[in-house]
């Protein structure tokens, strides 16, 4: 193995097609996503992130003389309110090294490590083995009691059951269950297994809601008018907003936006994607629900917002309903509704700051994560 060298990594065409095809050859579902549509996604990422300032360097490569860029870690830019401020971080992304390099990987993470040393910096998309490294290195876990679950209402159970089918070891049994009797059967059976997971459903929610196709300033307004009533959470201003949720590519999945008005007045907003069925090794017609902020003194703009994203799913052909990393108050009254509970491999959201008053606040103050933070859904 030759001598590797750990610097910097550029936005140019060399680094940026040398993580292209280090990422394609360790993770299957990168497989599918070309190197133009890396390329546009990591502008629009980085490059024209509202958030970027010059202490926002791309990221850090491990670089081969023989075998090129064999590992990577990314910093995506991010703004939070934390307690009474608005603060500028980051947040580590595509973390990954050649098996064969393994020997580097903890000197490439820890340069993530030394610019949060200066920085507030956040992991939102952590696997098994970058969250045994953010212990270890003394990350803190958000305080969010079980926010290490995915809840999901089966719509066509079937779909799942068939997707999961084709991806096992009986993956010879699939054409025979796709043909009838048996796809009757399959759906039959499903539908009955997940009885209690299929519907979403708030009584009494019938303020109106409308699709939102471009955020103007009415929404940095309410972002100042309601960002009190949250401890900790990503700032939700009319830029933020316009560039993650309407300017971003395609690529994973397409955004849609809902907005709940009383009288005209704006109450709140709910942001749900569909994925991407190359993206993931899952159904097609998987809708997420990736962000939601309203007047949490009025619950009932949440419950309206939530009927309509889920019947608008439904249209659609939706054959799972997903909510994941919300906060505790949520996830309670999600409960309610009876979804089909996931627990994920490893808990993926963690934080670290140097400043003891960022610190105290954030282990004292409510956090209100949500499925746009850094490089979630990204």
């Amino acid at each position: 193995m030759s001598v590797v060298t750990l610097r910097e990594a550029q936005f140019d065409q060399q680094d940026l097609r040398g993580v292209w095809d280090l990422q394609r050859r360790l993770f299957e579902q990168n497989n599918w996503c070309s190197f133009a549509e890396f390329v546009e996604m990591s502008r629009v990422r980085w490059l024209n992130n509202p958030a970027r300032t010059p202490d926002h360097v791309f990221g850090w490569v491990l670089d081969s003389p023989t075998d090129g860029i064999v590992g990577f870690v990314g910093l995506i830019p991010m703004r939070m309110k934390i307690g009474g401020r608005e603060i500028v971080g980051g947040c580590g992304s595509g973390y990954c090294v050649m098996p064969t390099y393994r020997a580097y990987s903890l000197s490439l993470y820890k340069q993530l490590m030394e610019w949060g040393d200066a920085h507030f910096l956040v992991t939102t998309t952590a696997n098994q083995m970058s969250s045994k490294l953010n212990r270890i290195l003394g990350l803190s876990k958000i305080p969010v009691l079980n926010f290490d679950r995915f809840f999901l209402w089966l719509i066509r159970p079937e779909v799942l059951v068939n997707r999961a089918l084709d991806n096992s070891a009986w993956q010879n049994w699939s054409p025979l269950v796709a043909r009838a009797p048996f796809s009757w059967l399959l759906k039959a059976v499903a539908r009955v297994r997940f009885a209690r997971h299929r519907r979403l459903r708030f009584s009494g929610a019938t303020l109106p809601v409308e699709t939102v196709k471009e955020f103007t300033e009415e929404f940095t307004q309410f972002w100042e008018g309601h960002k009190n009533q949250y401890g900790v959470t990503m700032v939700r201003d009319q830029k933020f907003l316009q560039w993650r949720y309407l300017e971003m590519p395609s690529v994973l999945g397409v955004n849609q936006v809902f907005a709940c008005r009383d009288n005209g007045r704006l109450g709140g907003y709910l942001v749900m994607m569909e994925i991407n069925p190359r993206e993931v090794l899952c159904a097609p017609k998987r809708f997420r629900v990736i962000d939601v902020f309203y007047d949490r003194s009025r619950p009932e703009v949440f419950y309206s917002l939530m009927n309509q994203a889920f019947e608008s799913a439904k249209v659609q052909g939706c054959t799972a309903f997903e909510v994941a990393s919300m906060s505790q108050e949520l996830a309670d009254v999600l409960q309610a509704q009876r979804p089909y509970v996931k627990q994920a491999e490893a808990w993926f959201y963690w934080y670290k700051t140097s400043k003891e008053d960022l610190a105290e606040l954030c282990r004292t103050e409510v956090w209100w994560p949500s499925g746009a933070d850094g490089d979630s859904n990204l």
